[in-house]
């Protein structure tokens, strides 16, 4: 699926089920790690400063990830909710306990006058989540990315009948015409391992025009 993806036209718009953006690393399933194994992967990821750089031209961002994860482009036209899917970065693959990779996707939005503020899409996020199975929102707060742009974040979890009890981060911002997307989602028992890699990732993303 992912392959037929990643080779899609850009003259014909596909679109994604809501929930096919958490299920892209279940694509990807390896046989499970111990969680002491885990977290070694992740403090040795956090702490080598072995980070490559991505840069999108066309949707104006660039940021940085691990040089060990998976970087997975999408062509044009590839949508979720009406927002281009443009990149996503899988976690190492691994032997043992993974029900699925964590991951860090990155989409965006072309505006237009007749859309809604950063505040309503926040509601229309959360209501359009709360469609998921035992959905639980944990936190919904305001917040910035660098260059002091004001953005919003979202923590939730839901039962995934594949990995079970699933924790998502969803970060959105808006810049000009443009809605920025960023949606880092996993297993719950390891969300909170992962988790620095992510926040240094996400830090380190940039709006470029």
């Amino acid at each position: 699926m992912v392959k037929q993806m990643r080779m899609g036209g850009t003259k014909e718009k596909r679109m994604l089920p809501i929930q096919n953006i958490f299920l892209l690393s279940l694509l990807m399933a390896m046989p499970l790690l111990s969680i002491t194994t885990v977290q070694k992967i992740a403090l040795a990821q956090t702490n080598d400063g072995n980070f490559l750089k991505y840069e999108s031209p066309t949707y104006g961002f660039k940021i940085q990830y691990p040089s060990n994860w998976e970087k997975l482009e999408f062509t044009q036209g590839i949508e979720e909710e009406h927002r281009n899917i443009v990149v996503n970065f899988l976690s190492p693959a691994g032997g043992a306990s993974n029900t699925f990779r964590e991951y860090l996707i990155i989409e965006v939005r072309n505006l237009t006058s007749q859309d809604t503020s950063l505040g309503q899409y926040i509601d229309t996020q959360i209501n359009l989540r709360q469609a998921l199975p035992n959905f639980s929102l944990s936190e919904s707060t305001p917040t910035s990315l660098t260059g002091g742009y004001p953005a919003h974040k979202i923590v939730y979890t839901y039962s995934n009948p594949i990995v079970g009890i699933t924790k998502a981060m969803e970060i959105l911002t808006i810049k000009h015409d443009k809605l920025y997307f960023l949606s880092y989602s996993g297993d719950a028992t390891k969300y909170g391992i992962y988790l620095p890699i992510v926040q240094k990732m996400i830090d380190s993303f940039q709006i470029t025009k």
